[in-house]
């Protein structure tokens, strides 16, 4: 068992917003890991529940190891940013304010970070529900795959070097949904000495009514924030550790952002607000991005070795068959159609 020094090897980072019910199984997750050199940064996102009460409480009663920190509202990704910039742990851990942990979830990414002096230490987490109950399960099967050609762009189940972190500014885009992909590109492929873990102790709870239901519009997707993530790595192209999975990430993100991410949005909304109708301008915007910016900033997507519906094939059919038409439909410049034609058909 690890002990805690004067400065921690581990910053957890935990953006808070009305988690009252959710918090003590949390914080209980957190002290009952076998690692203790952390220390924990929360940020109470403008609550209007007991939660900022909460905190105090805890930061009172841990002084040594809780930093609290209180902000009007303005969403996950600001208070990141918030808790990165008054971090002194040499590594960063983001931990949501109602997930959990297995024990030993945190001790194998420090013990690996630290024998092979890596940026970045990735391992795979579980979706639940409320009750526990595992909706999906988030593995990276290296063990039986060590070319296993994906990586997701959620933060969860991660390891980061702030120095890292610090010396390429890499934040997350306030205001946007999806902000963890572009910050992902740039935190996953840029890192040296990067190590797959192939087990999953981390749990995310998937809420009822959660963010899914928002509807997507031009303002919250990260345009720019994509863009520059791939211009940056362009730029540091000598520094990217796997171009070839870098390439295949974005165009599964892109994949998915497109014809599942948006569509699941688009469904929820039209469940919760009566009246909500298919944004026909926003697929065609969607697609016109995406039109422009890979052919130009994604050199050889289109001989991508893992693009295949016969490839990968420790990949979800679904997942090779969609990246592999995304491809197609890039190249011969019928996305935008087909798209169209999709939604149409999905009602």
């Amino acid at each position: 068992m690890s002990e805690r020094s004067d400065k921690p090897a581990v910053s957890i980072i935990m953006p808070c917003y009305n988690t009252e019910k959710y918090l003590k199984k949390t914080m209980d997750s957190i002290f009952a890991q076998t690692f203790k050199d952390y220390e924990i940064i929360m940020v109470d996102d403008g609550s209007s529940d007991s939660t900022p009460e909460l905190l105090d409480a805890y930061e009172k009663e841990y002084p040594d190891i809780i930093k609290v920190f209180h902000k009007e509202n303005g969403g996950q990704s600001t208070a990141r940013n918030l808790a990165l910039d008054h971090a002194i742990g040499e590594y960063i851990l983001f931990w949501d304010s109602d997930d959990y942990a297995d024990v030993d979830y945190l001790e194998p990414l420090v013990t690996a970070a630290r024998e092979n002096n890596s940026d970045t230490v990735i391992s795979g987490s579980h979706y639940v529900d409320e009750n526990g109950v595992i909706i999906e399960n988030l593995n990276y099967p290296v063990d039986r795959y060590p070319d296993y050609p994906l990586r997701r762009l959620a933060p969860h189940g991660k390891l980061y070097r702030l120095d890292f972190l610090n010396r390429h500014n890499i934040r997350f885009e306030p205001g946007k949904l999806y902000e963890d992909n572009p910050f992902n590109f740039l935190a996953l492929f840029l890192s040296r000495n990067q190590v797959i873990l192939p087990y999953a102790r981390h749990y995310q709870v998937v809420h009822p009514g959660s963010s899914m239901s928002s509807r997507v519009t031009s303002e919250k997707v990260p345009y720019k924030a994509i863009e520059y993530a791939l211009d940056y790595i362009n730029d540091h192209s000598d520094e990217v550790n796997d171009h070839d999975v870098y390439v295949f990430t974005v165009l599964s993100f892109m994949t998915y952002f497109i014809f599942l991410g948006n569509r699941e949005h688009m469904q929820a909304a039209l469940n919760k607000y009566k009246g909500c109708k298919y944004d026909g301008p926003l697929i065609n915007e969607l697609c016109d991005f995406a039109q422009r910016v890979i052919p130009k900033k994604l050199h050889g997507y289109n001989r991508n070795p893992y693009v295949g519906i016969f490839r990968s094939r420790e990949l979800q059919l679904r997942h090779r068959a969609g990246v592999w038409l995304f491809v197609k439909l890039l190249r011969t410049h019928t996305l935008k159609v087909f798209a169209r034609c999709y939604y149409l058909f999905v009602r």
